[in-house]
């Protein structure tokens, strides 16, 4: 019969190798960080972006948004609310990263990103470090960083995509719209983007049309770049939308039974139960790889 001393030491062995398991489990499924963008403005992205994540959040996501629409950054609007501080208040180091978290409903926490986005391009390597350490003490508090982009195919957009593990391209069955989309997908191949894209068909008159363009864009993007594009889903053309933006309330609260929170439910589900690509590193990592991407007016000192 094993002594106590021989006991003691099976159990530290025992809870020591559960500690390692539990901490490399953690890194592997930490923070998700996904970009949400399109190539054409008007399509409804910080809409799916809103929605999204409080269908995330009733499904026990804990989700941070970051507001980076550069100029128009408007997820607080959405919800009615004035931020007191944004992000370049964090650049000038009057107040922390938990300090400008805004609590949305179903607790989704939004970083106001405002002009404290676009001085990323002027900042020195020390000031870069410290706004990496800032999104660095909020490794582990959510499950979700979720990144609502500008419109377009301009560097700074590129460089959020780039930056994250996994990108929505939203768009709609509008010809302009498919084609700007198709470009976005083209320019972050042009650039060897190792990000995951996803494609979502918003405004789909029918649940035929919404399929069948998403498909076909998907296999365009396939066969031509040899880009893999998955169509993650479809938000129906639903008028309860536009009620909800007027209403300054998110439509998947204010309105559970419609067609649109249903679809929106449902790109919440593929997200979270389809195998999710590897991890790149947490906050950190993200904004690490950001500043590296970021469009920058002169050299400075490399991080």
């Amino acid at each position: 019969m094993a002594n106590q001393g021989d006991v003691l030491r099976s159990w530290v062995r025992t809870k020591a190798d559960q500690t390692t398991r539990e901490v490399l489990k953690q890194r592997l499924t930490g923070t998700r960080v996904l970009t949400v963008t399109s190539g054409k403005g008007g399509v409804g992205k910080s809409t799916l972006v809103l929605n999204v994540s409080l269908a995330l959040a009733e499904r026990g996501q804990r989700i941070i948004i970051l507001d980076a629409d550069l100029g128009l950054a408007n997820i607080n609007i959405m919800l009615g609310n004035e931020p007191v501080y944004t992000l370049w208040d964090v650049v000038e180091q009057r107040v922390s990263l938990r300090d400008i978290l805004v609590t949305g409903p179903s607790g989704v926490r939004i970083i106001p990103g405002g002009s404290g986005i676009t001085e990323l391009a002027r900042l020195d390597a020390v000031a870069i470090a410290h706004i990496i350490d800032a999104f660095q003490e909020l490794e582990g508090e959510c499950d979700w960083l979720i990144i609502d982009t500008s419109a377009g195919i301009s560097d700074n957009v590129l460089a959020f995509v780039l930056a994250a593990d996994e990108a929505l391209v939203v768009t709609n069955p509008e010809p302009t719209a498919l084609a700007d989309a198709y470009g976005l997908i083209k320019a972050v191949w042009e650039q060897d983007g190792k990000v995951a894209l996803r494609l979502v068909m918003n405004r789909a008159q029918t649940r035929e049309q919404g399929n069948r363009l998403g498909t076909r864009l998907s296999d365009l993007a396939e066969k031509a770049l040899g880009q893999s594009v998955e169509f993650l889903g479809l938000v129906s053309d639903d008028p309860v939308v536009a009620r909800s933006v007027m209403r300054q309330v998110p439509f998947y609260a204010a309105y559970p039974h419609s067609e649109a929170t249903y679809d929106v439910a449902d790109l919440a589900d593929r997200l979270l139960h389809r195998v999710p690509p590897p991890r790149r590193g947490g906050w950190g990592a993200f904004v690490k790889r950001l500043v590296e991407n970021w469009p920058r007016e002169m050299n400075q000192d490399p991080i």
